[in-house]
């Protein structure tokens, strides 16, 4: 049975992510996009919901602060014209347009036999351009030169937000209009089309502004030739021409309006005439026409009603109904301009006019670029800046994200893939509809403004708490010891379900080069099995591995065949090689000297038994223990995935040896050595610390959340949901390490929200110091551990700091002295150089000493240590390499690309399935992510610890994987997972002070009654519902026998492999 049709919202989920991510699930590229656009829309929808406090910034901190701003707007856009490739075909064409114009001038160029589709207005920058290129002597194809001709975009962006921003200040007040000017500065779909792309949409967009404000003060005359102007640069700007006319006719001036037509006419004229022959204008209206008849489609990539339809790049029909088609547009948008000015009392409707004019002509007309709404961004902003009305931002803000979405999509495309690809996606119909639903959102906004004439501004400013003083019941009761060992101990029992073999083979055929043996049986065999094991060299100085044996079969010991050789040795993973001869004999023989093998077998032909055997002298060791090759081979007596490095690199410190693995730090590696001492070098040796550590996460997590919801329920839900989670079952079962980096990070922030809780202005030192300290310690033990944990450890210091801060201002707002809690912050700080600093740095160098005293390196110890620390720096650092099941950090929320660690056909006697695939729990990971922007918007409202922590802690150790250049993998959102558990208790916990949550549900009658609120109910529904999730993939992340057809139908998208 299909998991989806038992969890029909998953699969719509996932049928969605798959339309989103296409078949090869990286089309989730646009994950990236979406997070930045996601990021921005949010600020701009939070901010835009209350008024600032205390609008006034005084002359010198208004100044700094718009020049702080400029400043980094332009600083962005220069880094991004330089850095970034662009539309290459567009910036080509515009680098030939102006080398060809500087070459034959003016009045030949249109006559070139060349692609040119611009009217005569922008080749003047293009030339000035060029002829600044040959000045200053640059490469055509120089990054300076790709700068310098986005340089006119760029800096028409400086001044459409210097104009937002002289506009709004005496109108909005001065943080109203730094807010309005940065909101353009750092619209993505702004930088991305004048400072990425290259184009000149920016630049005629600032002469139609400058158009606009001077009809909006009736002057017409300077007006009209702006728009002139805009007109010879690009033909687009035809479209603004009702608003125009609409204008005039609504303020009666039809002599302006007569005189207008003449003076943009006239200045069109003008600046062609250098580009005409004998005043014959009739090139430049062929020009228009041709322009804007040359793309014959329904959409060129603009994703609209059309490509909402998948009609993007489908070509028109000929004759009438094309003719029809190309009016659908115009007339639509020219109606929606008619009405808006015409039944709208308020003379600043003509701000709104452009937006509504390029937004219907964008998603209805046909012919329509990608790029073309770029105006309708700029004049909602302006709109706002007239009316006030906060959902104008809102619409800014969902047309923003949407379109930057259409742009960025298009720009990949052509920057991947060239022309073979696919133009109507399943995200491309999404994005069209996303676009479709923000104008009519955007409709329904001008309407209801400057129609009905109803204006909504933002709320004025709350006084909002800046330290979470809420009491917390943190002691544990004997309910909460109940719940959390009931938990530990259920946890327990399924975690260790399994685990591994306690028996392996363990000693080791060590032959020298050319020493060959011969495996001797009664009956012919077909399948040898081996067993790579590890031993130290003849110096001890470090390991010595290999099976570089060639292996020859016999069926009387006198005539041999040569059935090819070993190849695969990884160590502690039983291997099955099927010889080309079946016989009696089975020669191996060393081809180097560096060959170990624990342990060899024959499997009978064609019986599922393995025959006696007898071997030579010398080969004692590798027939010494048959009864512990299994049949079958499975995870339960092997190695897989990593634990080929990190159980063998546990080994070899037990043994002593320099070790194999050396690109992570030790502590990891000499956790899983303790395992091995106990239980023995095998399976259930090797993974047995990680399963214990698993185990022992629970009742951390559990003091964890108690320390910040006291509420047991919570706490108990928190827990399983984490313990039943797919990747903490997984990980913990593996012998690698991030199961020591997320165990110590979890006592790191149960040791910080220690500290968090404490009162900062009457706690003493004493108080202070003891959560500090063991905070140090944990961050140093994690870190030696795996370097993730510092991700972790950057969260601990943003928490701290801000408890410091915090206090600091709340003492303030009180009027408080703070001479003594700024001596405490600062005595605080000290101690913590040496909790954060010196204490982690002396337990990582420890964590270090098994490998920098052994024999060869004790003498030079210090030189030892730094050596092992730059050889993990550069392996991370300039590791290039490729693997399938490699996944991107943007795609790790959403589930996209699970690793396949283990997979066994026949894993058993009756042929049964086997495999192992990290993976998260879907519902939980998506729910919580969710959970985790809604916890982000709780701190908006005011300072709640649990979802501060939530949030400090998930940025801490996700963000920093945006920058890790090498290839990354779903496991390492592992870190991540006991935050979004907090999150999302931290959401539920605030939706319980809901009314109907809080509604109480009785079931039965009398004493033994059951009494639940909704929101508990809910809660343990949720619990219910990831457990059966938990059972039903309980197969694919366990290595439990199934069959084949069960584990293909829990795939939910085509990148998950089980």
């Amino acid at each position: 049975m299909q998991i989806w049709l038992i969890f029909p919202a998953l699969h719509m989920f996932f049928a969605f992510l798959q339309a989103f991510a296409g078949e090869d699930g990286k089309g989730v590229f646009m994950a990236s996009s979406v997070l930045l656009a996601a990021v921005y829309s949010g600020v701009i929808l939070l901010l835009a919901k209350r008024k600032f406090r205390g609008e006034e910034l005084g002359k010198t901190g208004f100044a700094a602060a718009a020049a702080a701003v400029f400043l980094t707007g332009l600083i962005l856009r220069l880094w991004l014209g330089l850095t970034s490739e662009g539309f290459s075909s567009d910036l080509d064409t515009f680098k030939a347009w102006a080398r060809i114009t500087n070459e034959v001038g003016f009045g030949r160029i249109y006559r070139e036999d060349i692609y040119l589709d611009y009217p005569p207005g922008y080749l003047y920058i293009l030339t000035g351009l060029e002829k600044l290129r040959l000045l200053w002597g640059l490469e055509s194809t120089s990054s300076a030169f790709t700068l310098m001709m986005k340089l006119p975009s760029i800096l028409t962006d400086m001044a459409c937000a210097g104009m937002l921003l002289v506009l709004a200040r005496p109108r909005l007040g001065e943080k109203s209009a730094l807010f309005l000017s940065a909101a353009y500065l750092f619209c993505p779909a702004v930088f991305l089309n004048s400072a990425q792309w290259g184009q000149a949409d920016s630049f005629c967009t600032a002469i139609l502004l400058g158009s606009v404000l001077l009809l909006y003060r009736e002057h017409y005359f300077p007006s009209a030739i702006l728009y002139g102007v805009a007109i010879a640069c690009k033909p687009q700007m035809l479209i603004f021409a009702p608003l125009y006319l609409f204008f005039a006719v609504k303020q009666r001036k039809f002599w302006s309006l007569l005189l207008g037509i003449v003076s943009a006419v006239a200045t069109l004229l003008l600046i062609a005439t250098p580009f005409t022959q004998d005043f014959n204008y009739l090139w430049l209206v062929e020009k228009y026409r041709t322009t804007m008849d040359y793309y014959h489609y329904y959409s060129i990539n603009a994703y609209n009603f059309w490509a909402l339809i998948r009609w993007n790049w489908k070509s028109l029909p000929q004759g009438v109904a094309g003719s029809l088609l190309n009016l659908v547009g115009p007339v639509l948008a020219t109606a929606l301009c008619a009405v808006l000015l015409g039944f709208s009392k308020r003379k600043d409707a003509v701000f709104a006019c452009p937006v509504l004019l390029m937004s219907a002509m964008y998603l209805f007309s046909v012919k329509m670029h990608e790029r073309y709404l770029f105006p309708a961004l700029l004049f909602l902003l302006l709109s706002y800046l007239f009316v006030r009305d906060k959902r104008l931002l809102y619409a800014f803000s969902g047309m923003a994200f949407s379109h930057y979405l259409n742009v960025a999509y298009v720009l990949w495309q052509a920057q991947e893939k060239g022309s073979s690809y696919d133009p109507n996606t399943g995200l491309t119909v999404f994005l069209s509809l996303l676009q479709l639903l923000a104008f009519g959102y955007l409709l329904f906004v001008a309407w209801s403004v400057y129609i009905r004439g109803t204006v909504r501004e933002g709320r004025e400013p709350l006084e909002r708490p800046l330290l979470d003083t809420r009491p917390i019941q943190s002691r544990f009761t004997r309910v909460d010891v109940c719940c959390v060992l009931a938990v530990t101990l259920l946890y327990g029992v399924v975690g260790f379900w399994h685990l591994g073999s306690t028996k392996t083979a363990v000693t080791s055929w060590t032959p020298a080069e050319g020493e060959c043996i011969t495996l001797r049986t009664e009956e012919p065999c077909d399948v040898l099995y081996y067993l790579p094991g590890i031993a130290a060299d003849s110096q001890h100085y470090s390991y010595r591995v290999g099976v570089n044996l060639k292996v020859e079969s016999s069926t009387d010991g006198k005539v041999w065949n040569d059935c090819g050789g070993l190849t695969d040795g990884s160590v502690f993973a039983w291997k099955q090689y099927r010889l080309a001869s079946p016989g009696r004999y089975v020669r191996l023989t060393p081809l180097d000297g560096s060959v170990t093998v624990n342990e060899a077998a024959l499997k009978l032909s064609g019986r599922e038994a393995f025959a006696p055997v007898t071997v030579g002298t010398g080969g004692e060791a590798l027939t010494d223990e048959q009864g512990v090759v299994p049949l079958y081979i499975s995870y339960e007596n092997s190695t897989y995935f990593d634990e080929i490095y990190h159980a063998r690199t546990a080994y070899e410190h037990i043994l002593q040896l320099e070790p194999y693995e050396n690109t992570h730090p030790t502590l990891g590696k000499l956790i899983i050595s303790v395992g091995i001492r106990i239980f023995g070098m095998n399976p259930f040796g090797w993974r047995f610390m990680g399963a214990l550590f698993g185990v022992l996460m629970l009742p951390v997590l559990y003091h964890l959340l108690k320390q910040l919801f006291g509420k047991t329920l919570l706490c108990t839900v928190g827990v399983v949901l984490f313990a039943f989670d797919f990747m903490h079952f997984t990980q913990t079962r593996i012998a690698t390490i991030d199961t020591y980096a997320v165990f110590f990070l979890l006592l790191m922030y149960d040791a910080m929200v220690l500290f968090l809780r404490k009162d900062l202005t009457v706690a003493p030192l004493k108080k202070l110091l003891p959560p500090l300290l063991a905070c140090g310690v944990f961050t140093g033990l994690g870190i030696a551990s795996k370097w993730t944990a510092a991700y972790g450890a950057l969260g601990l210091a943003v928490l701290f700091f801000g408890k410091l801060a915090f206090t600091l201002l709340a003492e303030k707002r009180e009027g408080r002295e703070l001479r003594p809690l700024w001596k405490k912050c600062g005595l605080l700080c000290l101690w913590c150089c040496l909790f954060f600093l010196v204490i982690p740095f002396g337990i990582y160098f420890a964590a270090f000493l098994p490998l920098t005293t052994l024999p060869h390196n004790v003498e030079r110890l210090w030189d030892t240590f730094v050596n092992y620390q730059t050889t993990m720096f550069n392996y991370h650092s300039q590791l290039k390499a490729e693997h399938y099941f490699a996944s991107p950090w943007y795609e790790w929320p959403f589930d996209i690309r699970p690793i396949w660690y283990f997979a066994s056909d026949a894993c058993n006697a009756a042929g049964e399935y086997s495999t192992i695939a990290a993976l998260g729990n879907p519902l939980l990971w998506i729910v919580s992510f969710l959970a985790l922007i809604a916890a982000v918007r709780q701190l908006w409202h005011g300072i709640r610890r649990p979802a501060a922590v939530a949030a400090v802690g998930f940025l801490s150790v996700y963000l920093p994987w945006t920058l890790v250049p090498r290839l990354t993998f779903i496991y390492h959102y592992f870190t991540a997972v006991p935050f979004l558990i907090i999150a999302l208790l931290a959401v539920f916990d605030r939706l319980q002070e809901t009314p109907f949550l809080q509604k109480r549900l009785v079931f039965g009658e009398g004493e033994g009654a059951l009494n639940l609120s909704v929101g508990s109910m809910a809660l343990v529904l949720f619990v219910a519902v990831n457990l059966v999730l938990f059972a039903v993939y309980f197969p694919v992340i366990s290595g439990a026998p199934t069959v084949k057809s069960y584990t293909d139908g829990l795939r939910l998208l085509p990148t998950w492999y089980f």
